[in-house]
């Protein structure tokens, strides 16, 4: 600290104090600043602090090349010396965690082989036999098991950084003093979970100050120190090309790549990469289906349902489904969305998930919502269901439901023509959707599930893909949410009749159609029979 044998700079020392009163603390500050001193620093203090405990430092860097490894381990060995200084002599040890030995003399070479092996731990002995330690491990979903503090580094730079968080959170969990670190610079993709985790409160301003800002992301504290901070605390940024010092603006206004600037060096969370949803408008779309009472629901929609989320008697309802019957624990759960439309807004007033591996008990959640629904005095304008993986059960589903209401059956993998091109049906599904949340034309339940639900989504190549999390989770309420906006901007009734008339794919039949044949589809022979079709 100031004036003590650890020297820091003023946002240092601002994290420093802040990990006392916050288990959930997030450093982002601009590139060389020190995240990875600051982290040495603590990772200190904790084992000074605490008998037998244990400090968990993951970088994200030992999974990248060796000379940056090197490098992140100098600096570690840089830090370390430079507390000891302020040690009794022989208290603080190197050690390898996997024999245990303490070496009696340990070059650089040696401190780095160490360090890149994931073999490196820093021992503190508060006795001869009681020692606390820090232990240094690559950032990965396997490599975090021990309990203690976890300091995870550059974490927006850790490509299943979701999975490593699933991991790692818990350990947190199981003890109040345990605390949970996180430094980083802003990711280049906002679809990575970093993202969501740390990026500030939409329109929130921030002047600068030399120990930085503080902010929330839910129960996040978030330490933010950017190139201003940083000039105001007397530390510039320096020319490329002659190594004069600059003030931040100077330096951006030389800077090739302005976007790369702002992220590095201004800590700005910028839109943009392969998130099929930006963030800002999927927020905007929570804050409107709160207004409306919008609701989530997990494994089954409880009675009332329909009252506790609003839904406007005499306003036509959809149910969109994507199914999945199976009931695994990291099997793909069945998506549910039951909307309304106020003007060009698509209420998506029930969203739910569930895994059911019984067909039947699954259909019978579909067949009970529409029941609901027209009980409740809402009619029912269509069902519309992704046949595209379930086929035999949609088509099944169909029969059972179509009595009461019109549905339409989606085959994402066909084809339809959209603006004048032949266009997947999942891709123009999936505009449609997106557009609506962009447009501030869609509002969804404010649960932070399905924020991550929706964010699961990538555009890729032109189209859309789903990711898949360690749940088994793979966007299943998005592709709910587009289904039922399909059948919002339907004509149910039109489409069925011009499916019997032409054989158009992906389509269901008329309700009430009771023929034992399917309209044909391009290159099938005729007479296909309709259980034939879904084998």
């Amino acid at each position: 600290m100031s004036g003590g044998a650890i020297q820091m700079r003023a946002g240092q020392r601002r994290c420093f104090r802040l990990v006392d009163d916050h288990r959930l603390l997030a450093f982002v500050a601009r590139r060389q600043y020190g995240k990875t001193t600051t982290f040495a620093n603590i990772a200190l203090k904790k084992m000074m602090k605490r008998a037998g405990h244990t400090v968990i430092f993951g970088s994200a860097k030992l999974n990248l090349s060796r000379e940056i490894v090197r490098k992140e381990a100098a600096v570690f060995q840089a830090a370390i010396t430079a507390a000891m200084r302020s040690l009794a002599a022989g208290q603080l040890a190197v050690a390898d965690s996997d024999t245990g030995a303490v070496p009696d003399r340990l070059t650089a070479d040696d401190f780095a082989g160490l360090f890149e092996a994931q073999r490196l731990e820093f021992r503190l002995f508060h006795d001869r036999t009681v020692y606390s330690r820090t232990k240094v491990v690559a950032l990965r979903p396997d490599t975090v098991g021990e309990t203690g503090d976890v300091m995870a580094d550059e974490v927006g730079r850790i490509n299943n950084w979701r999975e490593c968080w699933e991991a790692i959170e818990p350990i947190v969990s199981s003890d109040p003093e345990f605390r949970l670190l996180l430094s980083t610079t802003p990711p280049p993709d906002d679809a990575h979970y970093s993202f969501e985790q740390l990026a500030p409160p939409p329109g929130a301003v921030f002047k600068p100050n030399p120990e930085g800002n503080v902010y929330e992301v839910d129960e996040m504290t978030v330490l933010r120190v950017d190139a201003w901070d940083a000039y105001a605390d007397g530390v510039p940024v320096y020319s490329l090309k002659d190594g004069e010092p600059l003030d931040p603006d100077s330096h951006r206004a030389r800077y090739r790549d302005k976007d790369a600037w702002d992220r590095n060096y201004g800590c700005a969370f910028i839109t943009g990469g392969s998130a099929a949803v930006a963030l800002v408008p999927l927020l905007a779309a929570q804050n409107e289906g709160a207004k409306r009472g919008c609701k989530y629901y997990q494994d089954m929609l409880p009675p009332g349902w329909v009252q506790a989320c609003g839904f406007r008697p005499g306003v036509p309802a959809v149910i969109g489904v994507d199914p999945a019957t199976t009931e695994g624990a990291t099997s793909n759960p069945t998506g549910f969305c039951a909307s309304q439309m106020d003007g060009a807004l698509h209420e998506a007033r029930a969203l739910m998930r569930y895994k059911i591996q019984s067909p039947k008990e699954a259909r019978a959640v579909i067949v009970s919502a529409v029941d609901d629904l027209i009980a409740a005095g809402i009619p029912v304008k269509c069902a519309v269901l992704d046949a595209t993986s379930e086929r035999y059960w949609c088509a099944e589903t169909r029969q059972e439901i179509e009595p009461r209401v019109p549905v339409l059956l989606i085959v994402s993998s066909e084809r339809e023509e959209y603006e004048g091109e032949n266009v997947l049906l999942k891709t123009i599904l999936g505009n449609e959707a997106v557009a609506s949340l962009e447009d501030h034309k869609a509002a969804i339940p404010p649960d932070k599930c399905v924020k991550d639900d929706f964010r699961l989504v990538r555009r890729q190549k032109g189209g859309f893909s789903n990711e898949v999390d360690t749940a088994g989770n793979h966007g299943d309420l998005f592709d709910a949410f587009k289904l039922a906006y399909r059948g919002h901007t339907t004509d149910c009734l039109e489409t069925a009749a011009e499916a019997v008339q032409v054989g158009a794919p992906g389509i269901s039949l008329l309700p009430g159609y009771r023929g034992d044949r399917m309209p044909m589809r391009p290159g099938e022979p005729d007479g296909q029979e309709r259980g034939e079709l879904f084998a």
